[in-house]
Protein backbone atom coordinates (compact mmCIF):
# COMPACT_ATOMS: atom_id res chain seq x y z
CA UNK A 1 0.00 0.00 0.00
CA UNK A 2 1.23 3.49 -0.88
CA UNK A 3 1.46 6.16 1.80
CA UNK A 4 -0.28 9.17 0.26
CA UNK A 5 0.64 12.68 1.37
CA UNK A 6 -1.70 13.85 4.12
CA UNK A 7 -4.82 15.27 2.46
CA UNK A 8 -6.97 17.62 4.52
CA UNK A 9 -10.71 17.29 4.01
CA UNK A 10 -13.67 19.16 5.40
CA UNK A 11 -17.37 18.52 5.68
CA UNK A 12 -19.67 20.73 3.65
CA UNK A 13 -23.02 22.03 4.81
CA UNK A 14 -24.17 24.70 2.39
CA UNK A 15 -27.89 25.27 1.95
CA UNK A 16 -29.37 21.95 0.86
CA UNK A 17 -25.96 20.45 0.05
CA UNK A 18 -24.00 18.09 2.29
CA UNK A 19 -20.73 16.33 1.55
CA UNK A 20 -16.93 16.32 1.74
CA UNK A 21 -14.31 18.32 -0.15
CA UNK A 22 -10.52 18.42 -0.25
CA UNK A 23 -9.33 21.56 1.54
CA UNK A 24 -7.77 24.21 -0.72
CA UNK A 25 -8.93 22.41 -3.86
CA UNK A 26 -10.57 24.12 -6.84
CA UNK A 27 -13.96 22.88 -5.64
CA UNK A 28 -13.27 24.12 -2.11
CA UNK A 29 -12.45 27.61 -3.39
CA UNK A 30 -15.60 27.60 -5.54
CA UNK A 31 -17.77 26.78 -2.52
CA UNK A 32 -15.95 29.26 -0.25
CA UNK A 33 -16.68 31.99 -2.81
CA UNK A 34 -20.40 31.12 -2.75
CA UNK A 35 -20.32 29.39 -6.12
CA UNK A 36 -23.77 28.37 -7.33
CA UNK A 37 -23.95 24.60 -7.73
CA UNK A 38 -27.41 24.90 -9.30
CA UNK A 39 -25.85 26.46 -12.42
CA UNK A 40 -22.90 24.08 -12.54
CA UNK A 41 -23.66 22.56 -15.91
CA UNK A 42 -24.25 25.99 -17.44
CA UNK A 43 -20.51 26.49 -16.90
CA UNK A 44 -19.78 23.26 -18.73
CA UNK A 45 -16.82 23.39 -21.06
CA UNK A 46 -17.65 19.96 -22.40
CA UNK A 47 -20.76 17.85 -21.79
CA UNK A 48 -19.54 14.25 -21.88
CA UNK A 49 -22.67 12.22 -21.25
CA UNK A 50 -26.32 12.81 -20.43
CA UNK A 51 -29.12 10.36 -19.64
CA UNK A 52 -32.22 10.20 -17.47
CA UNK A 53 -30.15 8.95 -14.52
CA UNK A 54 -26.73 10.62 -14.85
CA UNK A 55 -24.96 13.53 -16.46
CA UNK A 56 -21.22 14.21 -16.65
CA UNK A 57 -19.14 17.10 -17.93
CA UNK A 58 -15.90 19.01 -17.68
CA UNK A 59 -16.78 22.26 -15.94
CA UNK A 60 -14.83 25.49 -15.56
CA UNK A 61 -15.32 26.77 -12.02
CA UNK A 62 -13.48 30.01 -12.78
CA UNK A 63 -15.15 31.22 -16.00
CA UNK A 64 -14.10 34.84 -15.46
CA UNK A 65 -10.40 34.09 -15.81
CA UNK A 66 -10.95 31.89 -18.83
CA UNK A 67 -8.26 29.59 -17.48
CA UNK A 68 -10.00 26.41 -18.58
CA UNK A 69 -6.86 24.29 -18.65
CA UNK A 70 -6.01 24.65 -14.97
CA UNK A 71 -9.47 25.18 -13.50
CA UNK A 72 -11.56 22.48 -15.18
CA UNK A 73 -13.03 19.70 -13.08
CA UNK A 74 -14.82 16.53 -13.99
CA UNK A 75 -18.28 16.33 -12.43
CA UNK A 76 -20.77 13.49 -12.51
CA UNK A 77 -24.34 14.16 -11.45
CA UNK A 78 -26.66 11.41 -10.25
CA UNK A 79 -30.17 12.62 -10.96
CA UNK A 80 -33.36 12.25 -8.92
CA UNK A 81 -35.23 9.06 -9.88
CA UNK A 82 -38.23 9.10 -7.58
CA UNK A 83 -38.89 8.92 -3.85
CA UNK A 84 -38.08 5.22 -3.33
CA UNK A 85 -34.74 5.47 -5.14
CA UNK A 86 -33.89 8.72 -3.34
CA UNK A 87 -34.12 6.97 0.05
CA UNK A 88 -31.60 4.24 -0.81
CA UNK A 89 -28.74 6.28 0.63
CA UNK A 90 -30.25 5.70 4.08
CA UNK A 91 -29.38 2.00 3.81
CA UNK A 92 -25.99 2.31 2.14
CA UNK A 93 -23.71 4.76 0.39
CA UNK A 94 -24.90 7.04 -2.40
CA UNK A 95 -23.15 6.40 -5.73
CA UNK A 96 -21.28 9.71 -5.39
CA UNK A 97 -20.00 8.55 -2.00
CA UNK A 98 -18.97 5.21 -3.52
CA UNK A 99 -16.85 7.00 -6.13
CA UNK A 100 -15.22 9.09 -3.39
CA UNK A 101 -14.43 6.09 -1.17
CA UNK A 102 -13.21 3.79 -3.94
CA UNK A 103 -11.05 6.51 -5.53
CA UNK A 104 -9.10 7.03 -2.31
CA UNK A 105 -8.83 3.28 -1.78
CA UNK A 106 -7.31 2.78 -5.23
CA UNK A 107 -4.91 5.70 -4.88
CA UNK A 108 -3.73 4.19 -1.59
CA UNK A 109 -2.91 1.03 -3.55
CA UNK A 110 -1.04 2.89 -6.33
CA UNK A 111 -3.83 2.35 -8.85
CA UNK A 112 -4.26 5.49 -10.98
CA UNK A 113 -7.59 7.29 -10.91
CA UNK A 114 -8.33 11.00 -11.43
CA UNK A 115 -7.60 12.86 -8.20
CA UNK A 116 -10.81 13.29 -6.13
CA UNK A 117 -11.90 16.79 -5.08
CA UNK A 118 -15.19 16.07 -3.32
CA UNK A 119 -18.76 14.85 -3.38
CA UNK A 120 -22.00 16.65 -2.57
CA UNK A 121 -25.52 15.39 -1.93
CA UNK A 122 -28.52 17.67 -2.37
CA UNK A 123 -31.03 16.76 0.32
CA UNK A 124 -34.54 17.70 1.33
CA UNK A 125 -35.21 16.09 4.67
CA UNK A 126 -34.47 12.38 4.28
CA UNK A 127 -34.80 12.54 0.50
CA UNK A 128 -31.67 12.84 -1.64
CA UNK A 129 -32.61 14.91 -4.68
CA UNK A 130 -29.28 14.50 -6.48
CA UNK A 131 -25.62 13.72 -5.93
CA UNK A 132 -22.41 15.10 -7.43
CA UNK A 133 -18.90 13.69 -7.60
CA UNK A 134 -15.91 15.89 -8.50
CA UNK A 135 -12.36 15.07 -9.58
CA UNK A 136 -9.55 16.80 -11.41
CA UNK A 137 -10.04 16.76 -15.18
CA UNK A 138 -7.58 14.82 -17.31
CA UNK A 139 -6.54 16.54 -20.52
CA UNK A 140 -5.48 14.85 -23.76
CA UNK A 141 -6.41 11.46 -22.34
CA UNK A 142 -8.82 9.64 -24.66
CA UNK A 143 -10.54 6.46 -23.60
CA UNK A 144 -9.33 3.08 -24.83
CA UNK A 145 -12.56 2.91 -26.82
CA UNK A 146 -11.80 6.17 -28.61
CA UNK A 147 -8.42 4.77 -29.66
CA UNK A 148 -10.18 1.94 -31.52
CA UNK A 149 -10.93 4.45 -34.29
CA UNK A 150 -7.45 3.52 -35.56
CA UNK A 151 -7.40 -0.21 -34.85
CA UNK A 152 -4.09 -0.95 -36.55
CA UNK A 153 -2.28 1.65 -34.48
CA UNK A 154 -4.05 0.57 -31.29
CA UNK A 155 -3.34 -3.13 -31.83
CA UNK A 156 0.34 -2.29 -32.26
CA UNK A 157 0.36 -0.10 -29.15
CA UNK A 158 -1.41 -2.75 -27.09
CA UNK A 159 0.86 -5.56 -28.21
CA UNK A 160 4.42 -4.54 -29.07
CA UNK A 161 3.97 -1.15 -27.38
CA UNK A 162 3.24 -2.81 -24.04
CA UNK A 163 -0.07 -1.09 -23.23
CA UNK A 164 -1.84 -4.44 -22.81
CA UNK A 165 0.69 -5.46 -20.16
CA UNK A 166 0.22 -2.14 -18.32
CA UNK A 167 -3.57 -2.57 -18.35
CA UNK A 168 -3.23 -6.13 -17.04
CA UNK A 169 -0.95 -4.92 -14.24
CA UNK A 170 -3.45 -2.33 -12.99
CA UNK A 171 -6.48 -4.60 -13.29
CA UNK A 172 -4.60 -7.25 -11.30
CA UNK A 173 -3.62 -4.59 -8.74
CA UNK A 174 -7.27 -3.50 -8.54
CA UNK A 175 -8.34 -7.03 -7.65
CA UNK A 176 -5.37 -7.56 -5.34
CA UNK A 177 -6.50 -4.49 -3.37
CA UNK A 178 -9.81 -6.24 -2.69
CA UNK A 179 -11.85 -4.14 -5.14
CA UNK A 180 -13.79 -4.80 -8.32
CA UNK A 181 -14.63 -2.16 -10.91
CA UNK A 182 -18.10 -3.38 -11.84
CA UNK A 183 -18.12 -1.91 -15.36
CA UNK A 184 -14.65 -2.38 -16.84
CA UNK A 185 -15.52 -1.46 -20.42
CA UNK A 186 -13.08 0.44 -22.60
CA UNK A 187 -14.89 3.77 -22.27
CA UNK A 188 -14.06 3.63 -18.54
CA UNK A 189 -10.30 3.47 -19.05
CA UNK A 190 -8.49 6.68 -20.02
CA UNK A 191 -5.06 6.57 -21.65
CA UNK A 192 -2.35 9.17 -22.11
CA UNK A 193 -2.03 10.10 -25.79
CA UNK A 194 1.63 9.08 -25.94
CA UNK A 195 2.71 7.33 -22.74
CA UNK A 196 1.56 3.96 -21.45
CA UNK A 197 -0.24 5.55 -18.52
CA UNK A 198 -3.90 4.86 -17.85
CA UNK A 199 -6.61 5.80 -15.35
CA UNK A 200 -9.73 3.95 -14.24
CA UNK A 201 -12.87 6.10 -14.21
CA UNK A 202 -16.62 5.83 -13.50
CA UNK A 203 -16.24 3.95 -10.24
CA UNK A 204 -19.85 4.19 -9.01
CA UNK A 205 -20.41 0.47 -9.69
CA UNK A 206 -17.17 -0.46 -7.91
CA UNK A 207 -17.02 -2.32 -4.64
CA UNK A 208 -14.40 -2.88 -1.94
CA UNK A 209 -14.86 -6.43 -0.72
CA UNK A 210 -13.93 -7.97 2.59
CA UNK A 211 -11.61 -10.93 2.41
CA UNK A 212 -10.35 -12.71 -0.69
CA UNK A 213 -12.09 -12.01 -3.99
CA UNK A 214 -13.82 -15.06 -5.41
CA UNK A 215 -13.26 -16.11 -9.05
CA UNK A 216 -16.78 -15.05 -10.10
CA UNK A 217 -16.23 -11.41 -9.12
CA UNK A 218 -12.86 -11.31 -10.87
CA UNK A 219 -14.27 -13.04 -13.95
CA UNK A 220 -17.00 -10.41 -14.34
CA UNK A 221 -14.45 -7.61 -14.59
CA UNK A 222 -12.20 -9.55 -16.98
CA UNK A 223 -15.12 -10.63 -19.17
CA UNK A 224 -16.36 -7.04 -19.40
CA UNK A 225 -12.90 -5.85 -20.47
CA UNK A 226 -12.39 -8.59 -23.07
CA UNK A 227 -15.91 -8.35 -24.50
CA UNK A 228 -15.62 -4.57 -24.80
CA UNK A 229 -12.38 -5.00 -26.75
CA UNK A 230 -13.85 -7.66 -29.03
CA UNK A 231 -16.92 -5.52 -29.75
CA UNK A 232 -14.59 -2.69 -30.81
CA UNK A 233 -12.73 -5.00 -33.21
CA UNK A 234 -9.51 -5.49 -31.25
CA UNK A 235 -7.43 -8.53 -32.21
CA UNK A 236 -8.57 -11.48 -30.08
CA UNK A 237 -5.00 -12.78 -29.80
CA UNK A 238 -3.97 -9.52 -28.11
CA UNK A 239 -6.83 -9.85 -25.64
CA UNK A 240 -5.77 -13.44 -24.92
CA UNK A 241 -2.28 -12.17 -24.16
CA UNK A 242 -3.81 -9.54 -21.87
CA UNK A 243 -5.36 -12.38 -19.86
CA UNK A 244 -1.97 -14.10 -19.77
CA UNK A 245 -0.30 -10.95 -18.47
CA UNK A 246 -3.08 -10.62 -15.88
CA UNK A 247 -2.57 -14.20 -14.68
CA UNK A 248 1.19 -13.71 -14.38
CA UNK A 249 0.82 -10.45 -12.45
CA UNK A 250 -1.88 -11.88 -10.20
CA UNK A 251 0.24 -14.94 -9.44
CA UNK A 252 3.25 -12.74 -8.62
CA UNK A 253 1.14 -10.65 -6.23
CA UNK A 254 -0.15 -13.81 -4.54
CA UNK A 255 3.38 -15.14 -4.07
CA UNK A 256 4.56 -11.76 -2.74
CA UNK A 257 1.78 -11.72 -0.14
CA UNK A 258 2.50 -15.32 0.80
CA UNK A 259 6.18 -14.47 1.29
CA UNK A 260 5.33 -11.45 3.43
CA UNK A 261 2.97 -13.59 5.51
CA UNK A 262 5.62 -16.27 5.97
CA UNK A 263 8.16 -13.69 7.16
CA UNK A 264 5.72 -12.51 9.81
CA UNK A 265 4.74 -16.00 10.96
CA UNK A 266 5.71 -17.14 14.48
CA UNK A 267 7.89 -19.89 12.99
CA UNK A 268 9.92 -17.41 10.93
CA UNK A 269 10.32 -15.09 13.90
CA UNK A 270 11.60 -17.97 16.06
CA UNK A 271 14.28 -18.76 13.47
CA UNK A 272 15.57 -15.19 13.65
Amino acid sequence: MTELPQVAMRQVSSGTFRGMVVVDSTLDHFLENDGNLETLFQQSGSLLKSSSSTRSALVNLDPVSGDVESKSLYVKEFRYKGVVHSLKHLFGKHRAQVMWKVSWHLLNHSIPVPEPEGYLLKKKGLICLSGYYFSKALRRCPSLHELTEDLDQLNERLDSGGLSRVAAHYVAALHDSGATHGDLKWTNILVDEKENQLWLIDLDASRIHRGHLGPKRIARDLARFVLSGLEAGVDGAILARFLGHYAQTSQSETERHRGAHDECSPEAQKET
